[in-house]
């Protein structure tokens, strides 16, 4: 406590019996100060200048009474309407109290608002007794909205009670805004001061212990809603956060369903109004609670600036409601879907279904608006337990887009992410490899550059013995030596082809260069072993191409069980047509020239139905 304000036990000194019995009986009801004297007698010396004609009004019923004034229903003939009609109660007639009324009436007749009750006029009766006419309400205290759910459902059946409690404070906050800007500060804001009316009118009543800004000894306005500065003393000081206090006191209220001070002394009282904590529920929304802490603040300088701020800031949480609402929707899904990835062996399209109802509400929450931390605060959640779901299930692609959507991962996560990314790349990596193996040794790959060697090898095969036959010999010495330069020019076009090949991979295989190889040497064995045989002196005579036959039907049968296995028929015809070469050429030796090129020819066809057959096989997998 500042040493600036008057202790409990000398504050407690200065109240009046009447008000001490106020703070036992009630906190909730109004400690009224000592008039404005100055204000009360210039009103009194303007209207004893007026005549009152009783005549004006004529006295129907009850409607309730206050700490001085009792109000009664009235009718004014002159317009024919029904008023509210306020006058001292039967008793009260000293100077004082007339002035006192008649302070309260100028005090609210000079504020013309549409939240603030009219004063329609002002006078005194014969006694010289103050007569003041107001706007009659048709309605119930806001007190009775907050206390009584039933009345609440018939005021406004269709909006949710908290946002009609909302509306009805916005209003407060209007008619509060205007007085202070016309340096008036009500001091007295509770719910029982405001009267809400059947279709939904807001009006901010008694101001009777209003004041302007400014310097205060007194002690006034309700213990229950009371800002420190209220206390008064030496040093306290009204302001228009003075009033920012009590809307915050009230909104208090709203979420508790209690006024914020309680107490069972006075002194006890007095020092929880001088602590100022109000202790807000944890079900209130986070905005709302944090509205009052600031407003409820127990320094003057860090509430809000105005009651125009107040309302700001209601009317933004009222903006921010539907984006509240996806957000504890989403929260409730999560909740579920947490349970789920809990499990061993969780459903994973249920978990996928769950995780984008999530995720979307969670992100159009915050579309709508961005501000929303629970909103920010649940997704980063959402998006942490998938990613850790992801990651369990070796998935660390997935998690790694998870991740780069969340705010701040934590540092945990991030490690097992890269580390599960680690092992993906390599497990790619290997893929990739075993991939790139697989296409080079399958014998698809590559097969058009087999294919146009082995049309453009078997075209030579082909034309050759065709020519030979014309200039044939009986011994076949001189045949068997032209076979030599044939085969030696077979292979040169082979090396010559695999140069070019050379520049793409995907024609110059492993595979194609392993066939490659066996061909070209099983050509420069033909032709070497062909020189050196016949010069050594063996003469094979006729036979000589029926040989030949059987060496190349020997060397295709090496490829076909060697380089292509399991293939059926693969390049067995090719086999099967010189292992019939060899055994006609040996039986009809006469033809032996034109029954050679019959293989050669047959290894062309081979070769074509394989490039066609692997091209169809080749489309079928895309």
């Amino acid at each position: 406590m500042s040493d600036d304000h008057v202790t409990e036990p000398e504050l407690l000194k200065t109240l009046t019996r009447e008000q001490a019995a106020t703070l036992v009986r009630s906190p909730g009801s109004t400690m009224t100060p000592p008039h404005d004297a100055q204000l009360g007698k210039k009103a009194l010396e303007v209207l004893r200048t007026l005549t009152h004609d009783a005549r004006a009004l004529v006295d129907e019923a009850p409607l309730g009474h206050g700490g001085m004034g009792v109000i009664r229903l009235a009718k004014q003939v002159a317009l024919d309407r029904r008023v509210a009609v306020k006058t001292l109660k039967p008793g009260l007639g000293a100077s004082h109290d007339i002035e006192a009324l008649l302070a309260e009436a100028w005090m609210a007749g000079g504020l013309e608002h549409p939240n603030i009750l009219p004063v329609y006029s002002l006078s005194l009766d014969t006694e010289g007794k103050p007569v003041l006419v107001m706007k009659r309400i048709e309605g119930v205290t806001w007190a009775t909205l907050l206390s009584d759910a039933e009345a609440m459902k018939r005021h406004a059946p269709d909006r949710p009670p908290l946002e009609e409690h909302l509306r009805i404070l916005q209003s407060v906050c209007n008619a509060v805004h205007f007085a202070h800007s016309r340096s008036v500060i009500h001091r007295d804001l509770k719910p029982e001061n405001v009267m809400v009316g059947a279709f939904g009118e807001v009006y901010v009543v008694d101001w009777g212990i209003a004041t302007g800004p400014g310097p205060t000894q007194q002690l006034a306005g309700t213990p229950a809603y009371m800002a420190p500065e209220m206390l008064g003393g030496t040093g306290a000081s009204l302001s228009a956060r003075t009033d920012v206090y009590l809307l915050g006191a009230m909104l208090f209220e709203v979420l508790a369903g209690s006024p914020p001070h309680h107490a069972t002394t006075p002194d006890e009282l007095f020092q929880v109004v001088r602590r100022s904590k109000p202790d807000v529920p944890a079900s209130a929304p986070e905005e709302l609670a944090d509205l009052v802490r600031r407003c409820m603040n127990v320094s003057p300088a860090d509430r809000p600036e105005s009651a125009l701020e107040v309302r700001k800031a209601i009317e933004a949480f009222l903006e921010h409601q539907g984006s509240t609402r996806l957000a504890i929707n989403s929260e409730q899904r999560a909740v579920e879907l947490k349970a789920l990835v809990a499990q061993p062996s969780g459903d994973r399209t249920r978990i996928d279904s769950l995780f984008s109802e999530c995720r979307f509400g969670l992100q159009q929450a915050l579309v709508s608006w961005p501000g929303n931390a629970r909103a920010r605060r649940a997704l980063n959640e959402v998006l942490e337990l998938m990613a850790r779901w992801e990651l369990r299930h070796g998935s660390p692609r997935a998690a790694q887009v998870l991740v780069a959507q969340m705010t701040s991962p934590p540092a945990d996560l991030s490690a097992d992410l890269a580390a599960g990314l680690a092992r993906e790349h390599e497990k790619d990596a290997q893929i990739e490899r075993l991939k790139h193996l697989e296409d080079a040794l399958d014998p698809r790959t590559g097969g058009s550059s087999r294919t146009a060697l082995a049309v453009i090898i078997g075209a030579i095969w082909v034309i050759l013995p065709v020519v030979g036959h014309f200039f044939r010999d009986s011994t076949g010495r001189e045949e068997m030596l032209r076979t030599a330069p044939v085969a030696f020019l077979s292979a040169v076009v082979l090396i010559v082809a695999s140069t070019f090949a050379r520049r793409n991979p995907r024609a110059f295989t492993p595979l194609n260069r392993s066939l490659l190889r066996m061909v070209v040497f099983a050509m420069l064995a033909q032709a070497i072993g062909v020189v050196v045989t016949m010069y050594a002196g063996f003469e094979p005579g006729v036979y000589g191409l029926a040989i030949l036959a059987g060496y190349w039907g020997f060397i295709t049968a090496l490829l076909a069980v060697g380089l292509f296995p399991g293939r059926w028929p693969g390049i067995w015809p090719t086999v099967m047509a010189y292992v019939l070469g060899c055994t006609f050429a040996a039986l009809f030796p006469e033809y032996r020239y034109l029954i050679t090129v019959g293989p050669s020819f047959v290894m062309a066809l081979n070769a074509s139905w394989i490039a066609r057959d692997t091209m169809a096989k080749a489309q079928a997998r895309t």
